[in-house]
């Protein structure tokens, strides 16, 4: 009965993925309807903290989310109003509710970012701690982090306008200072996580789940990317994406043979 209302969260997220999909897919999704957008990143979030919560016991996983959240839009925050961490930028009002200049959907996006970034390379997470292995789980981790912003900052800037940036860079005018942000924020949190984690116990379902998150919100923006004829960007994020499943697989192997 506990994990029952879970897993009816998770099949709402698919019927509103699957309607969404549809609309996007054909350009269906009409001004007055931009909102949805918003409740995707958030449910998409809620069911990143829902898997929080099952990976570090007592309540732990959701006061981590909590921090994760507030965390990442006071760094946001620190992008919007003095240029640092991501570069200088500005949200659009339509993108839902703000704290500190920065939409309440970003923190719940990072939780999503950060948990389903992690079922991928949750094996190296158990185990005896070493440096090298936090290293290797942090960055690997925060590549992928960096691979699904390859996806959505395109649709959100040259697309949808829901952020504005006010610099430029080789790629779809977004300076590189971002991605290297995405990155730098992403593995600070991961290296922290791996340490705090020990001998924990996942959930082969929801960490499958989590996967399938991370797949199907690259999946939404690669079809809005298409949709808005953004193909470099639908290109390098599955390109990159693909190489990360490779090297998944091989590290996994290797593992379990050690």
């Amino acid at each position: 009965m506990e994990d029952r209302w879970k897993n009816w969260v998770w099949i709402v997220f698919l019927v509103w993925y699957g309607v969404g999909l549809v609309l996007v897919s054909l350009d269906w999704l009409p001004p007055a309807l931009q909102w949805a957008n918003a409740v995707f990143l958030y449910l998409s979030g809620f069911l990143a903290v829902l898997y929080a919560g099952m990976v570090f016991k007592r309540g732990m996983g959701y006061w981590l989310s909590a921090i994760i959240i507030i965390g990442t839009i006071a760094a946001e925050s620190l992008g919007v109003h003095y240029g640092w961490i991501f570069g200088s930028y500005h949200y659009e009002k339509d993108f839902g509710i703000q704290l500190f200049g920065v939409p309440v959907t970003i923190g719940f996006a990072w939780v999503m970012v950060i948990f389903t970034s992690m079922a991928y390379f949750e094996w190296m997470l158990n185990g005896k701690k070493t440096v090298k292995n936090a290293l290797l789980y942090s960055i690997a981790t925060s590549i992928l982090a960096v691979t699904m912003d390859l996806i959505i900052d395109p649709v959100a800037y040259k697309g949808r306008q829901y952020w504005i940036w006010e610099g430029d860079g080789i790629y779809y005018d977004i300076p590189t200072q971002n991605f290297l942000g995405w990155f730098y924020v992403s593995f600070v949190i991961q290296f922290f996580l791996y340490y705090l984690l020990r001998d924990t116990s996942f959930p082969k379902g929801w960490s499958r789940r989590m996967r399938w998150l991370y797949g199907m919100v690259v999946g939404m923006f690669v079809v809005t990317s298409m949709v808005e004829g953004l193909w470099l960007a639908v290109f390098v994020t599955l390109t990159v994406y693909g190489i990360m499943l490779i090297i998944r697989k091989i590290w996994r192997e290797s593992y379990d043979r050690a």
